[in-house]
Order: structure tokens, then C-alpha cells, then sequence
């Protein structure tokens, strides 16, 4: 999703609820800044939506919960609120001063990559990701050809990159223990860069 910033003025993070709480469309803060999330295409949202529904029906099993879209996640190291396409927990929900649309315990995010989010996603966020101490394994997807990238903590912090790549392949989630198939991932997806 294309985004844009919504004000050069700077806010305080309960500001930014405030005006959520009352906004039409979601916005990201940004130690202070608050940036509008523009609409996304037909594709992103079917790969949003089969990620999620192929996560979900295999993860109940391990006790865990999928938020897709609309679950915001507190980086309080770095001052921040996102919201990522995918977002999952497998324990009791930490919630950012008891507010239940913020969480602060994610194990798993995904997040589906677009022209306008894809150098966000990668440096930004996944920096900022990384401070979070629940957080086990960052994904980003492919629109616009058969590509998963993993990244996986480490026993010693580092982070294990691994791509994912063709429609007949498979993908391994090591933190919820949970194998997807990219026949799934891009079902009813018309790829235009193969």
C-alpha cells in the first residue's frame, strides 16, 4: 500500500490514537509523525487474505491467533505503531495500555510488498521489527512474481534469511511450526512478472 505523510506536525502516540479511533482510513506513527496508508490493489488484498486464511486454518492447532490488516502492533523501543498485513500471536495478547486493537507480542508478521512500501518494509519496519523481543520470523511477499522471503531469529540474535521461490514450492514457518504452499499464498493471483 502506497502512503503518504499525513502532517509535517508532530504528535504524541496518544494523539495519534485519538485521531484513529476516529479516522476513516488507517494511518502508521512514526515517532511523532503520523503517515496515511493509501488503498491497496485487488492483489495485495487476495494475497493478504489467502495468506491469512491458509495460516489460520493450520495454526488453531498450536494455540496461536491470525489478525490480518486491521491489528496495529506498538514498537515502543522505537516509538512506533504499524500496521502489518499479517499479524500473529501464539500467546496471551499483550496489549498496549489495554487497548485491544494494539498489540505488543507478535510472533509472526507478514507484510505483502508493493511499489510504494517495499523499501519501508525491508529497512524501516523489519529494523524496527527486530527490537521486538517476541517477535521470531518476518515475511515479506511477492505481488508481482512467485517469491517469499523469510526471516528467522536466531538462539543468538542474528536474523536467517531465506527465499522462497515458484509456484510449485513450499514455505516453512519455523516459528509456529507451520508449512504453506505458495499455490495457496498466490491462488486467484494473474501475476504480470513471472
Amino acid at each position: 500500500m502506497a502512503q503518504k505523510a499525513w502532517s509535517q506536525e508532530l504528535y504524541l502516540p496518544e494523539e495519534y490514537l485519538s485521531r484513529e479511533e476516529l479516522a476513516e482510513s488507517r494511518s502508521e506513527y512514526d515517532d511523532g509523525v503520523i503517515t496515511a496508508m493509501a488503498g491497496s490493489t485487488v492483489d495485495h488484498q487476495q494475497i493478504t487474505h489467502n495468506s491469512a486464511v491458509s495460516l489460520d486454518s493450520k495454526i488453531r492447532r498450536n494455540g496461536c491467533r491470525v489478525f490480518p490488516t486491521e491489528m496495529k502492533v506498538r514498537v515502543e523501543s522505537v516509538n512506533k505503531f504499524y500496521y502489518p498485513d499479517i499479524t500473529v500471536i501464539c500467546e496471551q495478547p499483550a496489549f498496549y495500555q489495554e487497548r485491544r486493537d494494539t498489540i505488543t507480542n507478535p510472533k509472526l508478521l507478514i507484510e505483502v510488498l508493493s511499489d510504494g512500501t517495499e523499501a519501508r518494509d525491508r529497512g524501516e519496519k523489519f529494523f524496527a521489527y527486530q527490537t521486538l523481543e517476541s517477535l521470531q520470523e518476518y515475511v515479506l511477499i511477492s505481488q508481482d512474481k512467485h517469491l517469499v522471503e523469510t526471516f528467522t531469529k536466531q538462539s543468538d540474535g542474528s536474523w536467517k534469511y531465506l527465499a522462497t521461490i515458484g509456484l510449485e514450492s513450499k514455505i516453512q514457518l519455523q516459528s509456529v511450526d507451520v508449512e504453506l504452499f505458495m499455490r495457496e499464498i498466490y491462488a486467484l493471483v494473474e501475476l504480470t512478472n513471472r
